[in-house]
């Protein structure tokens, strides 16, 4: 879906000062997020726009592709943190290309023309992987890109570098409250994770997964989930993602347990754009209604006739999600004040 013209993108010279800093110049202060990454105050000149920056998440190197927009008044931006799929975000699957996707580019100029900077987070090219195929759908090997405890310390390192994203003169690029967060199918799942109130976790608690009928434990690589920052994200835009969490969060939601048995509750609002049709739809909608009932700020379009993968098919439905999503942004990052 072609929802504007084609754009040359030209990256901006400051990449490499960019990354140096994020990897040498951090701040002697510890990061607030406790989770093997750390992110030093970063400058940018006025004139970036589009550029590639690298964070360290326990020592892999995860680029995020930032979008700064032109010809906005704001001295300071919101910003939206995206989440990919299961496809990755590059164009060919070439993260050296720098070229995001058709969907990701069109993503990218539909928050710029509203004055909202994108923050592109790639979670599987540092990691050795392409997309989230053959054995990567697998445990244990899937545990290295698991969207419940791996993918939400990117989204968190990215939250946490927009929050410190400077201009030269000191001035910050971001309102620090007003960053959003949108994930499309496996980033979807990751965004719920990321938005997970740790606070809420039963004391005794066991995390735990469970694949083609084999249990896996945390001996076994399952990891519990980052405790969630002290200043987190205003909310969230889940694109048609899975919400079993392979028992991550307890029992499926769909089962009749579910409301004592599934812990699953999010810190912030979450806007929920699902596929009436779509293969993962039947969980998520169970989700939803356990949410609404245990009283989550959460708001739920279903979108008839369409199924997985909407967001990319040129129909209606899916300029009319993307409308509502970004009306939802722009209520959510206090942008219609």
């Amino acid at each position: 879906m072609k929802f504007f013209p084609n754009k040359t993108v030209t990256f901006n010279l400051l990449i490499l000062p960019i990354i140096l800093a994020l990897f040498m110049s951090c701040s002697d202060d510890e990061s607030k997020f406790p989770f093997g990454s750390k992110v030093g105050e970063v400058n940018i000149s006025a004139s970036t726009k589009d550029t590639i920056v690298d964070v360290l998440v326990d020592n892999t190197r995860i680029p995020i592709y930032l979008s700064i927009p032109e010809g906005c008044p704001d001295v300071s931006f919101p910003a939206v943190v995206v989440l990919h799929g299961s496809g990755g975000m590059w164009k060919n699957d070439d993260p050296l290309s720098k070229t995001l996707s058709s969907q990701f580019s069109e993503w990218r100029d539909l928050l710029a023309q509203n004055c909202i900077v994108g923050a592109f987070v790639d979670s599987y090219s540092g990691r050795g992987v392409s997309s989230r195929t053959g054995k990567w759908t697998k445990a244990p090997n899937n545990f290295r890109i698991s969207a419940q405890f791996v993918r939400p310390k990117d989204a968190n390192a990215a939250l946490e570098l927009l929050q410190k994203l400077k201009y030269a003169d000191e001035t910050s690029v971001i309102r620090p409250t007003d960053i959003g967060i949108l994930g499309f199918s496996d980033g979807a799942t990751a965004l719920a994770a990321t938005l997970y109130d740790t606070d809420k976790t039963p004391n005794d608690w066991k995390w735990t997964q469970s694949f083609d009928g084999k249990d896996y434990t945390t001996s076994s690589g399952v990891m519990p989930p980052v405790p969630k920052p002290t200043e987190g994200f205003a909310g969230g835009v889940f694109y048609y993602g899975g919400s079993s969490g392979y028992g991550y969060w307890g029992t499926n939601p769909c089962n009749e347990d579910a409301m004592e048995e599934n812990i699953y509750f999010p810190y912030a609002p979450i806007l929920y754009q699902i596929p009436e049709e779509g293969y993962l739809t039947e969980n998520t909608l169970c989700m939803c209604g356990i949410l609404e009932s245990k009283g989550a700020s959460i708001q739920l379009h279903l979108y008839k006739n369409v199924g997985h993968g909407f967001d990319m098919d040129n129909v209606s439905q899916s300029y009319e999600a993307r409308e509502n999503t970004i009306a939802w942004f722009k209520e959510l990052l206090h942008m219609n004040e």
